[in-house]
């Protein structure tokens, strides 16, 4: 349901009360109750065109200071932004990513060689550059979609022990024994994986902890030790595009929700105390 037609069914309903009211009498009671008819309708006309603006994503100016225009058009740009503005604002930000990404990513590789590289040199930075576009294109890529009864902590252990390899990165994993769940083996650690990365550089390197223990289903915990989640960066964490660090694509999280909820899982974010962000993955019971 659209804001125009909440908007209109509103407004019929507080006509609807008021015809009511007016009509409970004889008599006098008949021209109050024309006169409400013509005020309903004129009210009805007036929340009609204040609901279209709003469809449109058009505030509603010019309104008389008090009037209820004038309250509403100070409560939506207060708590609301105009459609077109929110579309025009998501793209800029997308393209911006992208663009640094490309150019960081892509771009600085193939730039850095020069008349005197060698053959092994050039073909480094062109494997460098595009294994960064196939980075790109796999956040592109459906979740797969067949799932089997997986041991999550089998799977937890595999994936951590890649990532500390791959990365350098200190991983503590603690496990209260095997848990099982339906899940896609490879889509479910390339999340997990995502996870890690996404720890690991917000920590600034520093060790990760991780849990996995049984609570109504699988539940895996990743806490890392930097400076945890602003409160922007909660709000806005799954949006895609969206990241606090320069070359990043913003696309890590939103990713993994999506991989993730494909299984029927979940994904929430929340600071440790003290310090830290934590991120929480919970499956359902096989």
């Amino acid at each position: 349901m659209d804001i125009v037609t909440i908007i209109v069914a509103f407004v019929a309903l507080a006509v609807g009360f008021a015809v009511g009211r007016a009509s409970g009498g004889s008599g006098a009671a008949a021209d109050a109750e024309t006169r409400a008819r013509a005020e309903a309708r004129r009210l009805e006309d007036r929340f009609r065109s204040l609901a279209e603006k709003v469809g449109r994503g058009q505030l509603p100016e010019g309104a008389e200071a008090g009037s209820p225009e004038a309250l509403l058009r100070d409560a939506l740009r207060s708590r609301w932004a105009p459609r077109h503005e929110e579309r025009r604002a998501a793209l800029q930000e997308a393209i911006g990513r992208v663009s640094a990404f490309l150019d960081h990513q892509v771009k600085t590789p193939l730039a850095g060689a020069t008349a005197e590289s060698d053959a092994a040199d050039l073909r480094e930075r062109i494997v460098q550059a595009l294994g960064n576009l196939q980075d790109l294109e796999f956040f592109l890529e459906e979740p797969g979609s067949e799932r089997e009864g997986q041991n999550v902590s089998a799977l937890v252990q595999q994936v951590t022990r890649e990532f500390a390899q791959d990365q350098d990165v200190l991983v503590r994993l603690k496990m209260s024994g095997p848990v099982r769940a339906e899940v896609n083996a490879q889509s479910f650690m390339d999340a997990i994986y995502l996870l890690l990365h996404n720890a690991a550089r917000f920590g600034d390197g520093r060790a990760v902890e991780v849990v996995v223990q049984e609570d109504g289903g699988p539940v895996i915990r990743i806490e890392d030790q930097g400076e945890g989640f602003s409160e922007d960066a909660l709000a806005r964490a799954f949006d895609p595009f969206y990241s606090t660090a320069e070359d990043g694509l913003g696309l890590g999280l939103p990713h993994a929700r999506r991989v993730l909820e494909s299984m029927d899982g979940t994904l929430e974010l929340a600071n440790v105390p003290g310090g830290g962000a934590r991120v929480e993955v919970r499956l359902p019971a096989r």
